[in-house]
């Protein structure tokens, strides 16, 4: 049963016992449920509902001789915000956990959100926010510096399609470079937020870290997205953002302690684990973000070894052989 039909019931028996004041019964609030909103619900059901408000403080009294319901205080309210005290801390985590969207406007936003949140708090809850919430720590991703006059352009040129001129200053070189872009789809990774946009001079879709735009001003005209454009295709909600590296099937063998842990995680919607003997694993899924791929057994060191694709395989041992030839 979704809380919103638990809401709206309960809203329905206050108004009876509140506004009409007719002494209804169970079966009297299930017939005007059904006539007033389609709703087929058992006498049961009520009993449960009035049950969990008399629980939140309701003063629900039953009248013999009127064979019916009624509140013995009109004074008691449905509380805007009903609370646990487990609630409360699932709120507290949020928050430290919104630390990952600090290097967005989001962050403000839902920053202002919880703050409203917190003020609707019911006076039931009695434990400090301080003391539930002193034993937990969320660590998140580093994050780096977006210009707030960007945010504001990228996010206008994505709700209203117009194309946005950009100058980005992209790795390993000194100055920016101006490309006209027609937003498509913002992404957040890692601590970092990404752009998927159709790049006018490339002709193709590209992907821009956010961070490198040093300007950004929206131009005149609007946009179509590009038919045909899925988000699915140019990244792996899984593993990342790098664009066209092509879908492949990936296996990669983990040994010793690397064999034991890597279970214990579902680091791929896709995954199968295969179980070796002696206690290897091979884990294949299939992803168009081959580099992530390499970025993540690399963190496995010589616990892991990429079997498949050939061509992602002897990228690896390339890549490890030159941070090797650093630590003769």
């Amino acid at each position: 049963m979704s809380h919103r039909a638990i809401t709206r019931r309960q809203h329905y028996i206050d108004s009876r016992l509140r506004y009409r004041q007719d002494y209804p019964s169970g079966t009297d609030i299930v017939r005007g449920l059904s006539e007033e909103y389609g709703e087929s619900v058992s006498k049961r059901t009520i009993e449960r509902d009035m049950d969990e408000m008399r629980d939140r403080g309701a003063p629900i009294e039953y009248d013999p001789r009127r064979h019916g319901y009624y509140y013995s205080d009109l004074s008691w309210q449905i509380p805007a915000l009903d609370l646990t005290e487990g609630d409360l801390m699932a709120l507290m985590v949020s928050d430290r956990a919104l630390e990952g969207y600090r290097n967005s406007p989001w962050y403000d936003e839902l920053r202002s959100v919880y703050e409203r949140l917190t003020t609707l708090l019911p006076d039931n809850v009695s434990i400090s926010s301080e003391d539930l919430i002193a034993h937990v720590s969320v660590i998140s991703d580093p994050v780096t510096r977006i210009d707030k006059n960007v945010w504001s352009v990228v996010r206008e040129g994505l709700y209203k399609h117009r194309t946005i001129a950009i100058h980005y200053k992209a790795p390993g070189h000194d100055d920016p470079a101006i490309r006209v872009i027609d937003p498509l789809h913002l992404v957040g990774h890692r601590g970092e937020w990404y752009l998927l946009c159709w790049s006018h001079h490339h002709e193709e879709v590209r992907i821009y870290a956010l961070f490198r735009i040093k300007k950004a001003r929206l131009r005149k005209e609007s946009f179509t997205p590009p038919e045909g454009f899925s988000v699915e295709d140019h990244i792996d909600p899984s593993f990342g953002v790098f664009v066209s590296e092509g879908a492949v099937d990936i296996a990669v063998r983990f040994d010793g302690e690397a064999a034991s842990k890597i279970p214990e995680r579902r680091w791929h919607n896709d995954q199968e684990v295969e179980r070796l003997p002696g206690g290897s694993i091979i884990v294949r899924f299939r992803t168009n973000q081959q580099s992530q791929v390499l970025y993540w057994v690399s963190q496995w060191g010589p616990n892991a070894e990429i079997l498949e694709p050939a061509e992602l395989r002897e990228r690896a041992r390339e890549w490890f052989a030159g941070a090797a030839e650093r630590y003769k």
